[in-house]
């Protein structure tokens, strides 16, 4: 969309590595909640602000959903009726995973993608709502995951998707 700033910091690329945040990691694997370094953007480079930071925003949101959209063909055509092996597991995984990712995402508070889409619709309405979140955003999150409610929107999202997934391939069959 016109901004530099992920690519002039090495940041635009497909290697994991140059996207893991230590202390996100390290809390994945003992709490099962971690976090990756965001892509930077500077929304003032954009041509079209308001409509390129919602492309933005959405475009990781519609990767994850791609993906997961594809690997569950995989398993769908390659598995169907056969027994399931460790690689039939590993693209589960990663069909669950980017569903949650993609949900998760999708959730408006800050600093996830749904809120930046939003926030960018209703900026000149709600500019004092949007700084306000901004300040407590992070703790709002984390009340929610805490207390459970996130979870189980993504368990009831996943299941949704999930039974579309099915429903799409089962026309195959």
């Amino acid at each position: 969309m016109g901004d530099p700033t992920a690519k002039n910091l090495g940041r635009l690329t497909l290697d994991p590595i140059k996207h893991l945040d230590l202390i996100g990691t390290i809390c994945l694997l003992l709490f099962r909640f971690g976090w990756a370094k965001p892509v930077p953007i500077n929304p003032r480079n954009f041509k079209k602000p308001v409509r390129d930071e919602i492309l933005v925003s959405m475009a990781g949101i519609a990767m994850n959903f791609l993906v997961s959209f594809v690997a569950f063909a995989a398993l769908f055509f390659i598995y169907n009726g056969k027994i399931m092996d460790i690689a039939s597991y590993i693209i589960y995984y990663i069909i669950v995973l980017n569903i949650y990712f993609g949900i998760f995402n999708l959730i408006p508070i800050p600093p996830l993608d749904g809120f930046h889409i939003i926030s960018a619709l209703f900026i000149r309405r709600a500019g004092q709502i949007v700084s306000t979140l901004y300040r407590f955003g992070f703790l709002i999150l984390l009340v929610l995951l805490l207390t459970g409610v996130i979870g189980n929107l993504l368990n009831a999202a996943l299941s949704f998707v999930l039974s579309g997934y099915a429903a799409f391939f089962g026309l195959f069959s």
